[in-house]
């Protein structure tokens, strides 16, 4: 066999080759994310009878940061108070958080909607 057919054939070779790979991943990579992704959801309903007790705990605990977040401070440290945007960052962060942990709270209210108008 010639040298330029078998560099042909082996070119061929390779690019055969990389597209079984290719269209293994394509087929394969859904269904094991489905897979992983099922797993996931059975091992988060374990938690469903202890979601009234999350739910308590996390509304109990923004309290409290809004209450750390908003009480006058006592004294300054060594002359040292903190600073106006310091604070304002802390409160910034705070009420991204607590959007967030409300948006969890709420979402058997309003995941059902989203996903019956995006399908």
């Amino acid at each position: 066999m010639e040298a330029s057919t078998q560099r042909r054939l082996s070119e061929a070779g390779a690019i055969t080759s990389a597209a079984t790979v290719a269209a293994t991943i394509f087929c394969c990579l859904p269904f094991a994310s489905g897979v992983v992704g099922a797993g996931i959801a059975a091992f988060g309903a374990q938690f469903a009878p202890f979601r009234p007790y999350f739910s308590g705990l996390s509304l109990a605990l923004l309290a409290y940061a809004f209450y750390q977040t908003y009480r006058r401070a006592t004294r300054c440290d060594d002359g040292h108070c903190e600073t106006p945007p310091r604070r304002r960052r802390r409160r910034f962060a705070l009420f991204g958080i607590a959007t967030l942990v409300l948006l969890l709270l709420t979402s058997s209210l309003w995941a059902d909607w989203i996903i019956y108008w995006t399908l």
